[in-house]
């Protein structure tokens, strides 16, 4: 079986990148804050509008120094190069524009206006194509992972089937109850997609990003597409490591299980490859385009056909029971 996707549109055309860095302010050199204190003097000098800012905590100087500014401002000096890159990539996938430079970045919704006097360059997320084998479940069944074509910039995927042979299973690569269901169904997924007994669909979603995890939840969904693009039989092994450290995974955790499962993978995410696919992906699962329409109630959620199971994640025996009765 090859599953198949459909473009929505002639609108958009598909394309390999998709964050569109604009160049620098002519003549503007780019501020150099060492604190988060100066990066914070700089936005209001430059216009910004800060009556309430609000330092987050940092559990260690190797966590990113990050304030707030009321809802819509976030003013970040990420403890390296490195880091600063993977929360970039992570503030993209929420569609947030960024004006950046080096450690610091600044989301804002005036980040034109804030280049002109502190610098730096503006990343935003632009569309492009999603990854192959991955649109927008995982989908295996008893010859393996069931190769499909990638979804179009401008479309999306076709539906996947809903009767009582498809067990669908909604997953966040942080999501401890995630990880509980696996740990006691997974191996029985396994047998009942390698005896052909059912198809097992894996959607992946990004609903549980902090900035202290350093949107891992976004980029974890992120990754598992460049995993999944390189090498789909490695995607399934690499979506149970994230999960076996779910509330404890953090961005450059990803970025070392993502190399680890095939190499380079990590710069796949760190370039925010699959950005805009993570974000449609997430918010066609919110919106209803899981079996029978429903939209996302949170995770896991698993569905038998289309029926929803309420029982214990972690009973093995009560979903056997519920897969039995459809």
């Amino acid at each position: 079986m090859r599953l198949r996707t459909r473009r929505a549109g002639a609108g958009l055309v598909g394309c390999a990148a998709l964050l569109l860095v604009a160049g620098c302010a002519q003549g503007v050199e780019p501020i150099g804050p060492e604190s988060l204190g100066e990066l914070s003097a700089a936005y209001v000098d430059a216009g910004g509008t800060c009556t309430d800012l609000v330092e987050q905590y940092r559990a260690s100087a190797d966590d990113p120094a990050v304030a707030t500014c009321g809802t819509d401002t976030v003013l970040t000096l990420a403890a390296d190069d490195a880091q600063a890159s993977r929360l970039r990539t992570g503030a993209l996938l929420h569609d947030v524009p960024v004006l950046w430079s080096g450690r610091w970045m600044v989301q804002d919704a005036d980040v034109e206006s804030l280049q002109e006097t502190i610098g730096g360059q503006i990343a935003r997320l632009e569309a492009a194509d999603g990854p192959a084998n991955l649109a927008d479940a995982l989908v295996v069944d008893a010859d393996g992972v069931v190769a499909q074509d990638a979804v179009p910039a401008d479309g999306e995927p076709d539906a996947l089937p809903s009767d009582g042979t498809v067990v669908t299973v909604v997953v966040d690569p942080t999501c401890e109850y995630c990880a509980r269901f696996l740990e006691a169904n997974g191996d029985q997924l396994d047998a009942w997609a390698a005896d052909g007994t059912a198809t097992i669909a894996y959607v992946p979603v990004a609903i549980g990003d902090t900035v202290e995890s350093g949107y891992a939840s976004s980029i974890g969904v992120a990754a598992l597409a460049c995993v999944a693009d390189e090498d789909a039989g490695a995607a399934l092994p690499f979506l149970q490591a994230m999960l076996e450290r779910n509330v404890d995974l953090d961005a450059a955790g990803v970025v070392e299980l993502a190399d680890e499962a095939v190499d380079g993978a990590g710069d796949c995410v760190t370039q925010g490859t699959f950005a805009w696919w993570t974000r449609q992906a997430t918010e066609r699962a919110l919106e209803g385009a899981l079996p029978g329409g429903q939209p996302l109630g949170g995770v896991p959620s698993v569905y038998v056909g289309d029926r929803l199971y309420s029982g214990d994640v972690a009973d093995a025996a009560a979903f056997a029971a519920f897969v039995a009765e459809g």
